[in-house]
Formats: C-alpha cells, structure tokens, sequence
C-alpha cells in the first residue's frame, strides 16, 4: 500500500510547492472549473479565531494527545542524545536547532503549503492523470484505485471522521488530500516509523480541522501542538530539539547514539 501510494503520488503531484503555486494560479485565472473551490474558501471563517481554535482541538484532541504522549515516551531516550548534539555537534553533519520561531515558521509554512496550495494542485493533478491514463478512454485506472481502495481504506483508518469529506464531494478532492497528505507524511520521515505513521494521522485531522473551520485554525492548532511538544521536550531533555542532517543522506534524521 505505501509503495502505491507513492507511484500515485508521484504521478498526481510530481511537481513542488513553487510550480504548484504557479499551476493554481494559472488554473484560477484560465479554468477556474479544474478546482472546485475559490482561492480564499479556507481563508474565510465566521466565527472568531479563539472559537475555531478551541473548537478545533476539541474535535481533533486524540491524535493531538496522541503525538504528545509519543513525546513524552521518546524525549527521556533522547536525552543524553539531544545534550550532546547541542553541546558538541556532530561531525561531518549539519544541526538544526528547532527553536520556537523555527517551529512557528515551520508550522505555519507546512500548513499553507500541504493544506492549500499543494492541496489545490493535487486536484488539478488527479484529474489529469486520470484523463492520460485510460481516462480518455472511459476506464479511469485512476479514480477506481481511490475511489474503490485508497479512500475506503483511509475512511476506515480515520475512524469516519472525514467520511463527509472523502466520499460525499468530487473523488479529486479525496485523491488530492490522501496525496498531499502522503507528502506531509514523507517530511516527517526522520521521525522514524511511528512518527511517520502518526505525521499522517496528524495531517488528515488537520484537514479535517480546515474543513470545518478554516486554514488559520488548522495553522492555529498546528502551531500550538508544536510549541506544547517543544515545551515538553526541553522540559525532560533541557535543551531545544536538533535534527541532524548527514552528509550525503536524502533529508533529516534523529540522531542515533
């Protein structure tokens, strides 16, 4: 199942969030029909900020305890890691420190990028590789392995809770939030195999939390989520947390003693 949704990824949205900001705007401009909603849909909200927040982390909170406690599990493992990392460096390999303006910048940045724009591209891409592949010919490959597996799958990992969002409206916009969500989950690979898994589950209640309540809510509880965690980290290891960059590697990783 990853390794297909991989490939569909790949071929849905191979592009990044540059040319995916230029791709919608384009489409905004020339076939405002490709994305089913406005530029601004999720930037609107009619109810004030501190309402959605709350009411936000009130229908997302067991994932958000969830992450917490993988925290509290991992910090106190971490710890003599993480001081010496912040205290010593690692040869031949590049520390960064995730600092509170890191993480607002971070979670703010992911948000607007994995929620919106890649969002809205991903749309645009699933209708054209269902179109290239076979669509043209009325057997759309595409949209059956979503709409009849990948979907049904992911309805029944996230308990029903997005059920409204993924089967009721246009199955593109199912197909675009499993595939920028399995790139929101691919960033947070170096968090090893269990944070991988709940980066995804983090990221489908987030859309869930647009949804009902707009894209500053969902960047509202992403930020504080992250801001509590780091709290916690530097509460149990005393220094802020490093990510490591090796020489040569593909992206980020823990360090490992």
């Amino acid at each position: 199942m990853p390794l297909l949704g991989f490939a569909l990824s790949c071929c849905i949205l191979p592009f990044g969030l540059g040319f995916s900001a230029l791709l919608v705007l384009a489409l905004e401009w020339l076939a405002p029909d490709v994305i089913p909603f406005e530029l601004g849909t999720f930037w609107t909200f009619d109810q004030p900020i501190w309402t959605a927040f709350t009411a936000s982390v009130a229908l997302i909170w067991p994932v958000l305890a969830a992450g917490l406690l993988l925290t509290l599990i991992r910090a106190p493992r971490q710890r003599f890691a993480q001081r010496q990392i912040a205290w010593y460096g690692v040869e031949g390999a590049q520390v960064m420190r995730l600092g509170p303006a890191r993480m607002l910048f971070q979670s703010a940045l992911e948000e607007i990028a994995f929620r919106w724009l890649l969002f809205y591209a991903a749309i645009a891409g699933a209708t054209f590789a269902d179109f290239v592949l076979l669509g043209f010919a009325d057997l759309h490959p595409v949209r059956w392995l979503f709409t009849e597996v990948l979907v049904p799958v992911a309805d029944f990992a996230t308990f029903g809770m997005l059920h409204e969002q993924l089967t009721l409206g246009a199955w593109a916009v199912a197909a675009a939030v499993l595939t920028s969500n399995g790139r929101f989950r691919n960033g947070h690979l170096y968090q090893g195999l269990i944070g991988w898994i709940w980066s995804w589950y983090m990221g489908m209640f987030l859309f869930l939390v647009m949804f009902e309540h707009g894209l500053l809510a969902a960047i509202a509880v992403h930020v504080a989520y992250n801001f509590v965690m780091l709290g916690l980290h530097v509460a149990i290891t005393g220094v802020a947390p490093r990510v490591v960059v090796m020489e040569n590697a593909a992206g980020p990783r823990p360090f490992q003693e």
